[in-house]
């Protein structure tokens, strides 16, 4: 009498094909997974230039003097220079655009310092900008490198580096 029927290889073919549903599972589950850091990555950057920004516009309205006076007018974080700052420790103490000139080189320098420390990964790139408009109101625009992913020809998606900003406008007076 034969011991082996039919049905003895139908258990092993179902768990292998329980076990490939469920690889093809763990695989979207983990381009998921990278996605969701992505944008986690995207959310850390994006706050760090609304601090930056919220740096200077505390540094402004600290010296409403200087931006009376045009100090912080079409300010770039590219090229300042730190100025002498003597000033700081003088009895007289500093005048208002010299002050501002020292607001402005220091946010330069922290920009300038985050965009350069590869180890931190903190808005690699950044380079800010601000604007003076009409009726006091400034722009504060900050940009870094991003990376993001963009289909092309084919719908095959390549990962490509473009540059990413957050701009905010407030009135100062």
């Amino acid at each position: 009498m034969n011991t082996f029927s039919k049905k003895n290889g139908f258990t092993l073919l179902e768990v292998m094909i329980a076990i490939a549903i469920l690889a093809i599972g763990m695989l979207g589950i983990a381009g998921l997974h990278m996605v969701s850091m992505e944008h986690n990555h995207a959310a850390l950057l994006r706050s760090q230039a609304i601090s930056i920004s919220q740096d200077i516009i505390e540094r402004m309205r600290n010296n409403p003097d200087a931006v009376v006076a045009g100090t912080f007018d079409d300010v770039t974080s590219t090229g300042q220079t730190m100025p002498s700052t003597t000033c700081l420790t003088a009895d007289e103490g500093c005048t208002s655009a010299e002050l501002a000139a020292i607001d402005i080189a220091q946010w330069a320098q922290m920009i300038n310092s985050i965009s350069d420390d590869n180890s931190r990964h903190q808005l690699p790139g950044a380079s800010a900008t601000i604007k003076a408009g009409a009726n006091s109101i400034f722009t504060i625009k900050i940009e870094w490198d991003a990376k993001s992913w963009q289909a092309n020809e084919g719908n095959v998606a390549t990962r490509t580096r473009t540059k990413t900003n957050f701009e905010t406008q407030v009135i100062i007076n």
